[in-house]
């Protein structure tokens, strides 16, 4: 029987929200936030204080966690004071990302000391006599509270650094949540380690201090980013702030004029989107640019280095033009929302008629959209009144005019209860009726971590010139030469997170320096602005990287164990005095190095 499909007459939708978020909230029964933060108050809380009121659903955080007198963060130390940088070699290391290992050996200092000097967790319980205070949700943990407990681990006092999580309160059994602090090997220590893990007595670690945020598992398990961008935006602020705190103590320790310490800081974000309007203009990559040209009187140049990504060969990308036609695979058994999003070209002005979307059903006929105006919203039915899926239209500022977005949010095709309403499973349509010059088709990263309990199932887009392979059975690494109205491709795959101007975008090669498979593109071809080698070759994947704990190791593979490795290397010279104002100068830094291991400098990509 053929299926039929219409949509609803479009009405008001919630302008400055994330239509993601919004659907997600109410198919969660939840109230969204009534606005989004804003660039201006990100900035002034970054370089003031954190007084902003921050969303995260109770849906992915226990209530305990949730400050609810927020005041001032509480004074005192960072660190030991014997466990302070240098002012004139110190350089910072950031990393956000999940369960950072703060009692790890590699984290320490001769003498029981941390060089962690200030940890937010963010899903733990808060302590309402704890330094965070001023954090919207879990605790802060400071580098001297730190060396207590390695102290006592050293002495005997503590039995093994499982009961230091246990005692921070950063491992609570008796929490309803996923353990990820626990897990032997996890995604935030490899990475953490790489980036900022030394021997205890390498010289170079003194002048490393770490500053970390641990974020919920909620958060990180909810591959799409639906509900991340206020913790990850908070993040970045706490950062900043604990940043500038940490270079008054060393000023203070030294008795050196207030803001004369402007210790440089490299943050690592390995975490990425395979969405949004990918041309910088996110609120997350215009934080970060403005925070790389921020010339603030209190700290150092602010470095952030992201993944390029590992989407490459994961059809998530296409790109529409006019009556082009191309097709969307729902797989069965999704429990979750299924996000797509078109972007329409850069325009001077305002579009005099909203770009018009065909959507058909597996074996059904095509329904178009309607809209007629901005920030407007419609439902897809079928025929019996079931709702299939929702469509926002917005028009976005861009700073050469206007873009148009069209986000199509499909349900699940697995309903969680009876009566819930589910989209069908299989290969749906997907044209563009109206609308002229490229359309950019980015599917949401939809899938499911290890670990992380979530019945989650990737889409992608379909096309039949599409091929993986050749005829000899090797991979398609680039695109073809031709294009018609509609292609899936394997360009412009690159981290959303990371199309800022300044962020350092860092791909994986394997240890030949040859790229990988599914690793992410920068435009057609570029592999990265910096590599770094990660897997063993092309038919062995992974690095050896550390785990939780002391001793143990891993094996991972992705973009995200390359980037806290030029992390590393980017903070080892600006220590020694390095100053590159921009991409373009890290990179020329970059090929005049001569330290081992020297970061992968791209090269001309081959066809054949």
């Amino acid at each position: 029987m053929e299926l039929t499909a219409a949509w609803t007459t479009p009405g008001p939708a919630p302008a400055g929200l994330s239509p993601a978020l919004v659907e997600w909230c109410r198919r969660h029964r939840g109230t969204p936030p009534t606005s989004a933060p804003d660039l201006p108050t990100l900035m002034a809380q970054a370089f003031g204080r954190m007084d902003r009121s921050w969303f995260l659903p109770s849906a992915v955080l226990h209530p305990d966690a949730v400050n609810r007198d927020p005041a001032p963060a509480g004074a005192g130390p960072l660190m030991a004071a014997s466990a302070l940088p240098d002012p004139d070699r110190g350089c910072i290391i950031a990393v956000i990302d999940d369960a950072i290992p703060f009692a790890h050996q590699h984290l320490r200092l001769p003498g029981a000391l941390s060089r962690v000097a200030s940890l937010w967790v963010q899903d733990a319980r808060v302590d309402p006599d704890g330094p965070g205070r001023d954090l919207p949700w879990g605790i802060e943990l400071r580098g001297d509270r730190i060396g207590g407990w390695l102290a006592g681990l050293e002495s005997g006092a503590i039995a093994a650094e499982d009961a230091v999580y246990r005692r921070a309160g950063v491992v609570a059994m008796d929490r309803r949540t996923t353990h990820s602090a626990a897990f032997a090997a996890g995604h935030g220590a490899a990475v953490a380690l790489l980036a900022a893990g030394f021997a205890p007595d390498d010289p170079r670690a003194r002048n490393h201090p770490v500053i970390g945020v641990t974020l919920a598992p909620g958060v990180i398990a909810d591959t799409s980013a639906t509900l991340a961008q206020d913790p990850l935006l908070a993040a970045i602020v706490f950062v900043i702030t604990r940043a500038r705190m940490l270079c008054r103590q060393v000023e203070a320790a030294h008795g050196l004029p207030v803001d004369s310490v402007r210790l440089p800081v490299v943050l690592n974000l390995s975490l990425g989107l395979t969405a949004g309007p990918r041309d910088g203009t996110g609120l997350l990559e215009r934080f970060l640019d403005a925070l790389a040209t921020h010339a603030s009187t209190g700290l150092g140049p602010v470095h952030a280095v992201l993944p390029t990504g590992n989407h490459r060969m994961a059809r998530l990308r296409a790109t529409l033009r006019p009556q082009g036609r191309i097709g969307w695979q729902l797989p069965p058994d999704d429990a979750t929302q299924t996000p797509l999003e078109i972007w329409g070209p850069v325009r001077p002005t305002r579009p005099d008629w909203p770009m018009r979307i065909g959507l058909t059903p597996p074996g059904g006929t095509e329904a178009r959209t309607r809209f007629c105006a901005p920030n407007q919203s419609s439902m897809l039915r079928d025929g019996r009144g079931r709702d299939l899926g929702r469509a926002f239209y917005r028009v976005m500022p861009h700073p050469d005019g206007w873009r148009e977005c069209m986000t199509l949010i499909m349900a699940p095709t697995c309903p969680a209860a009876a009566g819930d309403s589910w989209a069908p499973p299989g290969r749906w349509g997907l044209a563009l009726v109206q609308g002229d010059g490229d359309h950019a088709v980015s599917v949401q990263r939809d899938d499911v971590l290890r670990g992380f309990p979530r019945e989650a199932r990737q889409s992608w887009l379909s096309q039949p010139a599409y091929a993986d392979m050749d005829a000899r059975g090797f991979p398609v690494l680039l695109d073809p030469q031709t294009a018609g109205p509609a292609r899936v491709q394997r360009a412009d795959t690159v981290n959303a997170y990371a199309t800022g101007r300044h962020g350092l975008r860092v791909g994986a090669v394997d240890r030949c320096g040859r790229g990988l498979a599914y690793a992410s593109l920068i435009g057609a071809a570029q592999g990265g602005d910096l590599l770094a080698c990660v897997d063993r070759s092309q038919a062995r994947p992974g690095m050896i990287v550390r785990g939780r704990t002391s001793g143990s190791f891993a094996v991972m593979s992705g973009s995200s164990m390359a980037a806290p490795q030029a992390t590393r290397w980017l903070a080892g010279h600006l220590a020694d005095g390095a100053r590159p104002d921009s991409r373009a100068a890290i990179i020329r830094l970059a090929q005049g190095a001569t330290d081992v291991p020297v970061p992968v400098l791209p090269t001309e990509p081959r066809r054949d």
